[in-house]
């Protein structure tokens, strides 16, 4: 029964994979055959200064993708549980895992038009709060580009992290809460040291998603700024995009493509690994 769904996944998902890691260690271009080259893709790799640039970028996305990841929803789904009325606690979750249900096309470009440097409705607060000064076209200056790219989704409680978080502090057995009441850790005391040791798996678990949501992630620079102005905003992903599509340079894409895997692959590991240890 399970053969049909097996042979979709090795054709559909494992033999495109496969080849693309095979071309990355071709000379292919568009529209020409692919030529063995070993690993001169990789050599140019390191002598490309788009992609070092890139690499910079990608780092600070994926530090704040961490920290936005990992605490606001914490927080919020804390708050959350403190609630007395089972009503509100189910009304409240409904609101902050609504706008999961609005696809990610039209998030981006909702961020867009608040980041816009005219009409933004981030340029219109600031302006009706007698802050003019600090106007700005956000995604149209580098020193703000990539600040404004990390602020998408503020104030980012809401989503799975969120979803991930409540399963996991619902997972805690009422005994364990109340005998740490009985002990005197209550509020952040309890917080510190019941709750977030517990969490640890939901924690991994998210800490592991988002490396390798960010990582393969160019779609929503793609949209709000194409990696500019300049190179303000330009990250690997986009890179491998841009050589594969707009340059024809497909073997050097699948290089960068093959190297974004091992990276990926190697912190994901090294992330469980540190939590298996630190269980033990």
């Amino acid at each position: 029964m399970l053969l049909p769904s097996v042979a979709l996944l090795l054709v559909f998902n494992y033999t495109p994979a496969i080849i693309g890691l095979y071309r990355a260690f071709t000379h292919w271009e568009t529209g020409e055959a692919p030529q063995w080259c070993g690993m001169a893709n990789f050599a140019a790799m390191g002598r490309d200064e788009f992609l070092r640039i890139g690499i910079g970028n990608q780092l600070v996305l994926l530090v704040a993708s961490l920290a936005k990841t990992l605490i606001a929803p914490f927080i919020v789904a804390e708050l959350l549980m403190s609630l007395r009325s089972p009503r509100l606690q189910y009304a409240l979750r409904t609101l902050f895992i609504l706008p999961m249900v609005v696809p990610g096309m039209v998030t981006m470009l909702l961020w867009a038009f608040v980041y816009d440097g005219s009409i933004g409705l981030l340029n219109m607060v600031l302006e009706a709060m007698g802050l003019g000064s600090m106007t700005r076209a956000w995604l149209g200056e580098a020193s703000t580009a990539l600040p404004a790219i990390i602020g998408v989704g503020f104030p980012w409680a809401g989503g799975l992290a969120l979803l991930i978080y409540l399963a996991g502090l619902n997972g805690i057995s009422a005994d364990v809460w109340d005998a740490t009441s009985l002990d005197g850790a209550t509020g952040w005391r309890r917080i510190l040291a019941v709750d977030l040791p517990l969490l640890r798996p939901q924690i991994r678990l998210l800490a592991t998603l988002t490396i390798i949501g960010t990582l393969q992630d160019f779609g929503s620079i793609l949209i709000l700024t194409g990696g500019g102005p300049g190179l303000s905003t330009h990250v690997p992903a986009l890179h491998m995009y841009f050589q594969a599509f707009r340059f024809g340079h497909m073997g050097y894409a699948s290089a960068i493509g093959f190297a974004l895997f091992i990276v990926i692959f190697v912190l994901a590991v090294a992330n469980q690994r540190w939590g298996r240890h630190e269980a033990t």
